[in-house]
């Protein structure tokens, strides 16, 4: 049981480094984003010459956003949830058996979803982006470290919820402590 936590306190801190990496690249795509718009916006309506190229950059700093973030959101739990049928199990062990059966879940379909993702890449060399001149891979580049990423994060809460089938009263304690101190106050 200790390596199963020092295990799950691992994984939790590589899962900690890379939302961090993942955010700040998410935030410095979003302001590239919004740089270019203001451009896109001077070249068209000042200068009355649209940039080609704009527009196609854009949408492939979107999607990578979508992708760095995917990882980040599913650690933080940020993904959409019925918290009425969870808080129907009452805080016991069946809780933490069907949370832990949902990790898998998400395992076997980010697995499914690197294969696809790793395909597409590999195909993309074959296609270039008209407006930019660069490969398609380069878009279809951050799919398969993403859907690694969320595998790790599942992995961990995986981890985590199998030790709260152990000792479900020590894994609700971390959790409220968790949700406590991210709220920025001290638990009751």
């Amino acid at each position: 049981m200790d390596a199963l936590k020092k295990l799950a306190t691992v994984l939790g801190g590589i899962n900690t480094l890379i939302e961090k990496v993942a955010v700040n690249l998410a935030w410095a795509m979003l302001l590239a984003i919004t740089l270019l718009n203001i451009v896109q916006v001077f070249y068209r309506y000042v200068l009355n010459n649209a940039l080609s190229w704009s527009e196609e950059a854009s949408l492939w700093m979107m999607v990578w956003i979508t992708f760095v973030i995917l990882p980040v959101a599913y650690h933080k739990g940020l993904n959409i949830s019925m918290m009425f049928f969870r808080d129907m199990l009452g805080r016991n062990r069946l809780e933490f058996v069907i949370r832990c059966f949902l990790h898998g879940i998400v395992i076997l379909i980010a697995i499914v979803c690197f294969d696809q993702a790793w395909e597409l890449y590999k195909g993309g060399h074959r296609l270039e982006l008209p407006a930019l001149e660069v490969s398609k891979a380069w878009v279809y580049a951050i799919m398969p470290p993403a859907w690694i990423f969320l595998i790790l994060a599942a992995f961990g809460a995986f981890l985590k919820d199998f030790l709260g089938i152990l000792n479900p009263e020590a894994a609700r304690a971390a959790e409220d402590f968790g949700d406590s101190a991210a709220e920025g106050g001290s638990p009751a």
